[in-house]
């Protein structure tokens, strides 16, 4: 049995590293050296460069690449701190070396952790100004007017008025902006802003009307708006509703009627007799138009069913006759409209009915009790009609002192 020979304790630094038996030769680096060879070297390279008076940096392994400008390059932290590449193209600078990490912690190398109480206190000096910096009113820059407040703000809103006359409220009911609309009621419910007119003497609820926005004319009437108010053709918003076909608007302009009686005097019974520059009441506009939903409406709502238009004295029956509509003559008789109605030339309904060719409307105006016409009474106000407009031969040249 072979003896156990003891194992050699592990070579120093500086000692040639022996094989063992059996073992090949297999490394090269600087701890195979002997004393003599390490020597030779280190005279070669001459003195260690002198470090500057910091810490000593941590140790460092040293390879078998020495540099060719006789500087050792480690893969480590170099003198200063800072990591150097084993670039064989010679001696580099350490500020080229390339930082893997932006952190201010455990990545500093000795030189930046010597700038120590310095660095720290200029760090803390900017973390102190980030933490003062608070939002709030933005500084008036110089030249520019200080801020408005918002009561300043709402009195330049309220005073806006475009080219056209439109106002605030105007726009806000062009562009249908109901929540702009909302706010403007807010400050202005009850006051006369509400019926301020643009150049076309349209108030707010005259366009809204137009535009057929019926939950803006809800809106505005319960604000206060004025329901007789008068664009340039002498249009309230019932007629321009009426003109327009707007049953929606209709109802909520004559809404406020419930549990009132004609000629109380309020501004909802005023609308139903008010009349246009042209003469007629909505109840007219609403005949001519054929509209029998709107004149139903309207009838309803307590409308005068005999009052005559201005121009020529025709009750809305002689209207419906001449419009040749026997659904609205039927609706206007049932309703109590008066059959022997006459125009300011004295022609009664029928009269015009029997010039006309829809036989239906005769036939209704005969069943309610029109009387028929008396040709000679009508051919003598045929011609004593011409005496009626002397007028115009005098003022024509004809007259003599």
């Amino acid at each position: 049995m072979a003896e156990l020979q003891p194992r050699a304790p592990p070579a120093g630094l500086g000692e040639a590293k022996r094989p063992e038996a059996g073992e090949d030769w297999c490394d090269s680096g600087l701890g195979s050296l002997s004393e003599g060879q390490l020597s030779q070297i280190q005279d070669g390279l001459g003195p260690p460069p002198e470090k500057p008076p910091h810490p000593p940096a941590a140790a460092a392994a040293v390879t078998s690449d020495p540099c060719p400008g006789g500087r050792p390059v480690t893969s480590d932290p170099c003198p200063g701190g800072r990591p150097v590449t084993s670039d064989p193209g010679g001696p580099r600078n350490p500020d080229s070396c390339e930082r893997l990490d932006s952190a201010l912690g455990d990545s500093l190398g000795e030189e930046e952790a010597g700038w120590g109480a310095a660095g720290g206190q200029a760090v803390g000096a900017i973390t102190q100004g980030v933490e003062a910096v608070r939002l709030g009113e933005p500084a008036p820059r110089a030249g520019e007017p200080p801020a408005v407040g918002p009561e300043d703000w709402l009195h330049h809103v309220l005073g806006f008025v475009t080219e056209d006359g439109d106002t605030a409220l105007h726009l806000a009911v062009i562009h249908e902006h109901e929540a702009f609309l909302d706010s403007i009621l807010q400050y202005t419910a009850g006051t006369e802003y509400l019926d301020l007119q643009n150049d076309l003497g349209q108030t707010a609820l005259h366009i809204a009307v137009i535009l057929g926005a019926s939950n803006f004319v809800c809106k505005l009437m319960a604000a206060g708006a004025g329901l007789c108010m008068q664009e340039k053709a002498g249009h309230t918003a019932l007629h321009l509703a009426c003109r327009e076909g707007w049953r929606d608007c209709a109802q909520w302009l004559l809404a406020s009627l419930s549990g009132h009686r004609p000629g109380e005097g309020n501004d909802a019974c005023a609308q139903l007799d008010c009349t246009n520059y042209d003469g007629y009441t909505p109840l007219h506009v609403a005949v001519l138009r054929k509209d029998l939903e709107v004149v139903k409406l309207l009838v309803g709502a307590g409308a005068d069913l005999n009052k005559a238009e201005l121009s020529c004295g025709r009750s809305p029956l002689h209207l419906a006759v001449e419009s040749q509509s026997p659904e609205v003559v039927e609706c206007l008789l049932r309703a109590g409209a008066d059959p022997r109605a006459r125009m300011y030339v004295g022609y009664t309904p029928i009269y015009s009915a029997v010039h006309r060719p829809n036989q239906k409307i005769l036939q209704l105006l005969r069943e309610f009790g029109s009387e028929e016409p008396d040709w000679d009474s009508e051919e003598s106000l045929a011609d004593s009609s011409d005496e009626e407009y002397d007028d115009i031969v005098i003022n024509s040249g004809h007259y003599k002192n």
